[in-house]
């Protein structure tokens, strides 16, 4: 069972984190403080840290950067969390090596493929126990990646796992900016979420498909549980489909067999 340290001063917010993180099948521990926090996780040596950057007894960076320095908590990926809207955040957090940034409020659904995301590194193995690589290839000659998914959260998340695995990644929030992209930029792969404002993701696939000389593989994601669904996206030739929650050492593997694949040439 993975073990979760939780480092949050806003008690309901810790409750419900600990609740829903425990019916998912995780342990979890909590600190109300960064002095807390630091002693848990050095005595409890978690698997994985939920942060909170606003904290009394330092914040959040300090906190991170000084389990950084232990060798002993070194390697736990961190997930921050804040109420902030600070722009320059989000660079801090990524140039901390952190897993992830989630601004409250949050979706469940969020924090669950942050985590999964979390344990699954580029890199590292993935629960197939299969390694998922970054080549040196992939990080002189960037494969570029249009994600198309109306949660900015989300489309955040994903966007981050994605460029430390060596991708170049764009974002579009609804169908007609991710046409747009898509013809525009004609990326290598297309991450698309079938539920989009301006135009569903299928109608969004038709038409780039019909308005770019090269087919560009697709891997759709849906909430939706509804058999046709998967069936409509293979009619349109998807590489992958994948339902939310998913597990991110399987889109991780679907993105990398799929920008190889067409990116090889073709016998003949």
């Amino acid at each position: 069972m993975k073990t979760i340290l939780i480092v949050e001063d806003d008690p309901r917010t810790t409750l419900a984190l600990a609740v829903r993180l425990k019916a998912q099948g995780y342990s979890t521990w909590t600190a109300s403080d960064g002095i807390k926090g630091m002693q848990l996780a050095m005595r409890a040596r978690p698997d994985l840290i939920i942060l909170d950057i606003g904290l009394p007894g330092g914040n959040g960076f300090e906190l991170a950067a000084t389990l950084r320095r232990k060798p002993q908590t070194s390697r736990i990926p961190i997930i921050f969390l804040t109420g902030s809207k600070e722009p320059t955040l989000r660079q801090k957090v990524m140039d901390s090596g952190a897993a992830g940034l989630l601004e409250k409020p949050y979706e469940p659904e969020e924090l669950l493929l942050m985590i999964q995301m979390a344990f699954d590194p580029p890199g590292g193995p993935g629960r197939d126990g299969l390694p998922i690589s970054v080549s040196t290839d992939r990080l002189s000659n960037p494969k570029r990646i249009l994600i198309v998914e109306d949660d900015e959260r989300i489309a955040r998340a994903l966007a981050v796992r994605l460029t430390a695995a060596g991708y170049e990644t764009s974002m579009a929030h609804d169908g007609l900016a991710g046409f747009r992209a898509a013809v525009l930029e004609k990326p290598d792969l297309v991450l698309l979420d079938i539920s989009l404002a301006a135009g569903d993701g299928f109608t969004v696939a038709e038409r780039i498909q019909n308005n770019i000389p090269r087919p560009i593989p697709m891997i759709f994601l849906t909430a939706s549980k509804r058999p046709e669904f998967r069936q409509k996206a293979q009619g349109l030739g998807a590489v992958g489909f994948f339902e939310k929650p998913f597990e991110a050492s399987a889109l991780l593997r679907a993105v990398n067999k799929a920008v190889h694949q067409f990116a090889s040439p073709n016998p003949g």
